[in-house]
Order: C-alpha cells, then sequence, then structure tokens
C-alpha cells in the first residue's frame, strides 16, 4: 500500500512520560499497518461506524494531550482497516489497545494526594489545551500552540495543579440557579451566540460534601459523555444519552469555583458522520450563568434524533467564554452505533 504523507511529524521523547510513550505506540502502529495519512484514516473510521477527522487522529499520536478511549479505538480501528487486518485480530487489537488506554488513563488521573505532574490537564483547547482556551477552527481537535509547545512539563504541571485545587472546591448542587443571558446581535456558526433574556431555572438542592473530587460527567440511564474540559474554571461535556425510541443530546457543566462563571454554548450532533445543530438556542448558541458550586445539564429534550438503523451517532458541543467571538474548540461524545435491528445501541468502548 502507497500512501502521500504531509508535514513530518515532530519528534517525541519518551522521556516525557506515559502520554509521550502512548503517543509513539500510536505512531509504530500507523506505521505497521503501511502508514497511511490521517486523511486515510478519517475516511475509514467513517466506513467502520466511528467518524473523526484527520486533526483528531493526528492530535492524538502528537502526544501533547490525551486523547479519549473512542479516538484510540477508532484510530487502531482504521489503521487496522487499512492494512485488511483479520477480524480476529482486530478484535485482540482493540483489547489490547482498550487496556493501554486504561493504564494511561490510571496514570493521568487526578487524586488528591497525587502530584501534580501525574494529574491530567484541565483544558479548553482541543484534547486538552489551557483552562481559559485560544480559539480555533470548530473542526479542530488538537495541539497546543508552539509557545506552550515549548515550557513542556513546566505547563502541565502547573495546569494540573490547578485541577487538584479545582477537583477539591467542588460542591456538588448547592441551591443550584441557571440563567440564560441575552446581547445584542445574531447568532451565526462561527461567532459569538447571542440569546433573548429568560427566566431563572432553579435546580435542585442537594448536600455538599465536605471534599470531593473532579467532577465526573453523566447524565444517567444508558449513556457517555466525553472528558472533562473546562473554560473560565468551568468543567463541561457533551453527552450522549440512549433510550428505547430515539437519542437525546445534551452538554453537562459543573462550576466548581466560588465565583458565577458565565459561558456560551452552542450543541449539535453527528449523525453517520454528518453534523447536525440542534433545534432552538441551544443549537444556535445560549449564554448560561453558573451558580459558585452549581451542576446541571441542559435542558431534556431539546436535542432528539430518531435511532436510524445501522448508524453511528456523537453529541457535538462549543463551550466558550463570553467575550469570544469565535466558536473555537468543539468537543465529542463517545460514539454509539444503532445496530441493524434500529433498537440495540452499542457504545464504541464496547465494540
Amino acid at each position: 500500500m502507497v500512501s502521500k504523507q504531509g508535514r513530518q511529524e515532530g519528534p517525541i521523547d519518551p522521556e516525557d512520560g506515559p502520554l509521550a510513550v502512548f503517543a509513539i505506540g500510536l505512531r509504530e502502529l500507523r506505521e505497521e499497518c503501511g502508514h497511511p495519512t490521517y486523511r486515510a484514516l478519517a475516511t475509514l473510521s467513517a466506513k467502520v461506524g466511528s467518524p473523526y477527522s484527520d486533526t483528531t487522529f493526528s492530535t492524538a499520536a502528537r502526544g501533547h494531550t490525551p486523547p479519549s478511549r473512542a479516538v484510540v479505538l477508532a484510530y487502531v480501528r482504521a489503521c487496522l482497516a487499512y492494512a485488511k487486518t483479520d477480524e480476529q485480530k482486530v478484535t485482540r487489537s482493540l483489547a489490547e489497545w482498550a487496556a493501554r488506554w486504561e493504564a494511561l488513563d490510571a496514570a493521568l488521573a487526578p487524586t488528591l494526594s497525587t502530584a501534580p505532574d501525574e494529574t491530567p490537564e484541565p483544558a479548553h483547547q482541543a484534547q486538552a489545551g489551557p483552562p481559559a482556551g485560544e480559539a480555533g477552527v470548530s473542526d479542530h481537535s488538537g495541539g497546543l500552540p508552539a509557545h506552550r509547545q515549548a515550557s513542556g512539563h513546566r505547563i502541565r504541571g502547573r495546569r494540573k495543579a490547578m485541577a487538584i485545587l479545582g477537583g477539591v472546591a467542588v460542591l456538588a448542587g448547592i441551591g443550584v440557579a441557571v440563567r440564560y443571558i441575552g446581547a445584542p446581535g445574531a447568532a451565526t456558526a462561527e461567532s459569538g451566540p447571542h440569546a433573548r433574556p429568560s427566566q431563572v431555572t432553579p435546580l435542585p438542592a442537594a448536600a455538599a460534601p465536605s471534599a470531593a473530587p473532579s467532577p465526573t460527567p453523566g447524565v444517567g440511564g444508558n449513556s457517555r459523555c466525553a472528558r472533562l474540559r473546562y473554560v473560565n474554571g468551568l468543567a463541561w461535556s457533551p453527552c450522549t444519552q440512549v433510550d428505547t425510541e430515539k437519542l437525546d443530546f445534551a452538554v453537562w457543566l459543573s462550576n466548581p469555583g466560588k465565583k458565577p462563571v458565565t459561558v456560551k454554548i452552542k450543541m449539535a450532533y453527528v449523525q453517520a458522520g454528518t453534523a447536525y445543530a440542534c433545534p432552538g438556542r441551544w443549537g444556535t448558541g445560549v449564554q448560561v450563568e453558573m451558580a459558585p458550586g452549581a451542576t446541571m445539564t441542559s435542558p431534556e429534550k431539546v436535542c432528539p434524533a430518531g435511532k436510524l438503523p445501522a448508524t453511528a451517532f456523537q453529541a457535538k458541543a462549543w463551550v466558550i467564554a463570553p467575550d469570544q467571538d469565535s466558536w473555537g474548540y468543539r468537543e465529542m461524545s463517545q460514539t454509539v452505533h444503532i445496530q441493524a435491528d434500529g433498537v440495540t445501541a452499542i457504545w464504541a468502548d464496547e465494540a
């Protein structure tokens, strides 16, 4: 198999830690499978039901930020599809890479007792960038800017320390109030959204734990959310939920800080590799103010989709600071595959 390769990838030093070693492994797998281009992998990933962009795959193998499990399994499956690997070996390889990802996730997972260099980076940027985030294009998943790359461990340690402090400060669900804030102007697909004001929507109060770990996104039922991303200290994640008749797409948010945080949110979903905006204001853009210690999910059933047979789905969301003019980075939930019977749902981590 012959493939034309673009720019040479930057070198990775395995001494940089488990994330670097993991990325080297991804590169070696691609080499062993015939060195397909990332564009070819993106095309193949859509054909096997787990569509991701070439940028997402190249970011996963860059070694700057940890990829999600779904991205890793889609990358592996696409590489093996390019090499025309038999299904038995595909199954073994997926199990092996799932275990390797679990080991990486455990190595990077935040705990209250670990040192900053052992915790993952909170991010607004693709796959894990700075908490305040630089704007990028909506189809991009990754990469730190050049001046960040040069700083290496020093920057990661600083961000990871912030993640620990943020996790300790979480007070889940204390008398939460959510307010949608309007602003003049019209919403566009790639510019700051503006929504008309609406009344405060209180959420149920709950007792706060004395010291909570980093929040875990979730919407209940048969659902999956993406890894946590951060903007202005606010944690967020897009989620997909499957019931007997349809799918619901949502954004989960948590403000672990002691001050209100206002963000702008836009929601969409991906169906068979094609993105569709959610209906109403949540699909064009809405501002949300999160009270200190608040945890919330976008309103129920604002973004449903039918369970089309033999189709893959993902939630897609943007969460940015209110003063940003571009939607910048987008995050996507794990892929769910609706089987040919139109009923059975299999998640990417179950495939």
